[in-house]
């Protein structure tokens, strides 16, 4: 063949592999193009809506609550470990919830197909509080006609205001304990693990709403009731924690008065003394009495923006009840010293500008905890004999919670020992210093010896059993030995 025509043959097929690439790379960059044309096109037809965050969670309240669900297609199961009321326990509870393959839910005729999705749109800020449990995300698609996506999202937003409000599942009650944990210090291999992707207690059952549960209702789930008695009738209380008590009460019954008179409607409590004298069961039967949901932060596990995103979550919850325990483990002054990490914890700048910052905190009473006063520093709060407190704002009283006096011992024995009214005197006596828990301890101590001795020491051989106290145990959620009474509970 003439070298002529091989180099023509050749040249061709250059210009050809030239053009074809040419092409590829054409329809390679005009493909985001005609993927949304193509989305544009078929979005006549069908409506596809994506929300998150809070949104999300509406949406599926509103659809488990008024839609009917399809009986086809796959199914997803949870379980969540809850405080299961008529079982007195914790349990598992299973549950249903949307797959995240999708499934179809039924509004009379009409259908709309509901998916999960992970991933929340990146417009959402940190610290935003249009997050919430989750990072999830819900796709509806409907036919064009079928629904109008402004009205559905609207009506899906004023069911969960009610709900969330008036709670008629959870009749009504709104207390709840949720443990507020970042990922300072956390080893690399446990990665960062959202804080938002389950309850936190197993009182916490907020985020279950728009689950379906298998077994218990969710009126039988979470916070134990405390019957037709006042949970801080249960304590025995010091003066100054019974005036403490009062405070709360009048604030929650106040917050028109403080906002008429533009005063911010907020308290801010420092509760210190030695270990055992009750400062966190005194928080907690505050925030039940007053159904106030709890916010327990771990600052040596928070970061600064971690901090940040946390409350400003709460503040979409108030009237709520923030808890920080033992701050003089972390903060001495306003050194960190909790620090175990190469990252910057959480500063105390921060810590301050989250409690009376720029953001307004009403409705949030905050009860901070401390067994060493002097590592307190003075611009967060320190007694002051003019006004209660060195600023006024941050923490409003400061109150020192110190052993149990005589008439607190009184109230303890007898709800321990009511069977043995002679050891009263004794123990009430020998008590003498004694916090609340030390002498709840003694007491029960006593009690039990006295129920397995041998026939004689109570009236009765075989007494009924008491009715089971909550024990000395540290905590939100603490829970007591069987057989020591609940007349009155101490925790530390």
């Amino acid at each position: 063949m003439p070298t002529t025509v091989l180099l023509a043959d050749g040249i061709a097929s250059g210009w050809m592999m030239a053009g074809g690439a040419a092409a590829v790379t054409l329809l390679a960059s005009c493909w985001g193009y005609v993927q949304t044309a193509y989305q544009h096109l078929l979005s006549r037809i069908l409506v596809p809506v994506t929300a998150s965050g809070y949104a999300a969670d509406a949406l599926l309240l509103y659809l488990k609550s008024n839609f009917r669900a399809s009986r086809f297609g796959p199914r997803e199961y949870l379980g969540w470990m809850l405080f299961v009321r008529p079982k007195q326990r914790v349990q598992l509870v299973p549950m249903e919830i949307t797959p995240r393959s999708g499934k179809v839910y039924w509004l009379g005729m009409r259908p709309l197909w509901v998916s999960r999705q992970w991933g929340a749109p990146e417009e959402v800020d940190s610290g935003s509080n249009a997050r919430e449990f989750s990072e999830e995300c819900v796709r509806l698609v409907f036919l064009r006609g079928m629904f109008d996506a402004d009205r559905l999202m609207v009506a899906a937003a004023e069911w969960y205001n009610r709900q969330v409000m008036e709670n008629p599942e959870l009749q009504g009650r709104r207390h709840s304990v949720r443990y507020i944990h970042g990922t300072a210090g956390r080893s690399e291999k446990y990665g960062e693990a959202s804080r938002k992707s389950a309850p936190s207690s197993p009182g916490d059952v907020r985020s279950c709403l728009h689950h379906r549960s298998l077994t218990w209702s969710l009126a039988d789930v979470g916070m134990h009731g405390t019957g037709n008695e006042r949970p801080t009738e249960r304590l025995a209380l010091c003066e100054e924690a019974r005036e403490l008590v009062q405070e709360a009460i009048r604030w929650k019954e106040s917050e028109t008065w403080y906002k008429q008179r533009n005063i911010p409607w907020r308290r801010g409590w420092l509760l210190h003394g030695r270990p055992g004298t009750g400062k966190t069961a005194l928080a907690r039967a505050v925030a039940e009495e007053l159904d106030l949901p709890v916010f327990a932060y771990d600052l040596a596990s928070l970061f600064n923006s971690e901090f940040q995103e946390a409350w400003s979550e709460m503040l979409a919850q108030v009237p709520c009840m923030a808890l920080i325990e033992d701050i003089d483990a972390v903060f001495d002054g306003r050194k960190n010293v909790s620090s175990g990490n190469d990252r910057q914890s959480l500063t105390f700048d921060c810590l301050l500008n989250g409690i009376d910052g720029i953001q307004r905190a009403d409705g949030v009473l905050l009860v901070i905890t401390t067994n060493c006063l002097e590592k307190v520093d003075p611009a967060l709060g320190r007694p002051d004999p003019q006004t209660g407190s060195s600023r006024p704002g941050r923490i409003d009283r400061v109150v020192e919670l110190g052993p149990l006096d005589a008439a607190g011992r009184r109230q303890l024995v007898r709800a321990i020992l009511a069977e043995a009214p002679a050891e009263w005197d004794g123990l009430i006596a020998a008590g003498t210093g004694d916090t609340a828990a030390q002498f709840q301890e003694r007491c029960a101590r006593q009690a039990l010896d006295l129920k397995y001795r041998p026939a004689g020491r109570f009236p009765d051989a075989n007494p009924a059993p008491s009715r089971g106290a909550e024990g000395a145990d540290r905590g939100v959620n603490g829970r007591a030995p069987q057989g020591v009474s609940a007349g009155v509970s101490v925790l530390r």
